[in-house]
């Protein structure tokens, strides 16, 4: 009697995550944003707000457009049945359909693979794992492969 192992045949594939500027310019233009109405709500200065908004904008803008070479922040491997080992954790996860791709980035959503044997009721219930990867974290391959998985799962 043959018996194989579905883990083994599965396609894997290593994921590199860099860090990301998209990060840093978001939780910028949110600082930026809450101050300009915290002025405006408190001094009614409009212009100062409006010129303190330009330059922003225009800053953000130049440190989007430097290209600079970012440093590796992590790696995990992919298989494409949803399972997740992250490099610097003993434990594996799985993805779950919850998982979510947009233009920025994506949403994974996931849950750590735990033999049925020792699956008490309460991991069951458990909040799952949830992780963002911003898209310029990751180059286009390895987005386009999550992209396939995720859609595969739904």
């Amino acid at each position: 009697m043959l018996s194989f192992n579905l883990y083994s045949n599965a396609l894997k594939y290593n994921v590199n995550v860099r860090e990301s500027r998209y990060k840093l310019a978001v939780y910028s233009a949110l600082a930026i944003f809450i101050f300009l109405v915290m002025l405006v709500s408190f001094t009614f200065s409009y212009i100062l707000a409006q010129a303190l908004a330009a330059v922003s904008i225009i800053a953000l803008s130049l440190f989007l457009s430097m290209s600079k070479k970012n440093r590796l922040t992590s790696s995990f491997i992919l298989t494409n049945t949803g399972s997740i080992r992250f490099n610097n954790e003993e434990a594996s996860y799985q993805l779950l359909a919850g998982s979510r791709l947009s233009f920025i980035g994506c949403w994974l959503v996931m849950r750590q693979n735990v033999p049925a044997v020792f699956l008490p009721k309460d991991l069951l219930e458990t909040i799952p794992k949830q992780l963002f990867i911003f898209r310029d974290s990751i180059n286009e391959q390895d987005y386009s492969r999550i992209a396939s998985v995720i859609k595969q799962l739904e």
